[in-house]
């Protein structure tokens, strides 16, 4: 387990604020731009704290109707991905 996806461990979710967080790689389309591969998830630098609830909100597959298609649910998540990261560089976690 690296640095980034330990120090997720009891932060609060950065979308809703639950005090119990992971570090949930990305999976859109782009994630084999960032590593992905053959049972391995991409680079542990694309990951969001989130909670449980949350993460599975951006499971592969979701049919969440308020995204239209596979890139919205993608554009959403990088933009959790880039808040998440913004704060570990605030706290000194990146």
């Amino acid at each position: 387990m690296s640095k980034i996806t330990e120090g997720a461990r009891n932060m609060p979710c950065i979308k809703c604020g639950n005090p119990d967080s992971t570090a949930s790689h990305y999976n859109g389309p782009r994630q084999h731009s960032f590593g992905k591969g053959r049972s391995k998830k991409c680079s542990d630098i694309m990951t969001a704290e989130f909670c449980y609830k949350c993460d599975q909100e951006f499971t592969e597959g979701s049919t969440d109707p308020r995204w239209q298609d596979k890139w919205e649910r993608s554009e959403e998540f990088m933009y959790w991905i880039g808040m998440t990261n913004i704060r570990r560089y605030k706290e000194g976690r990146l």
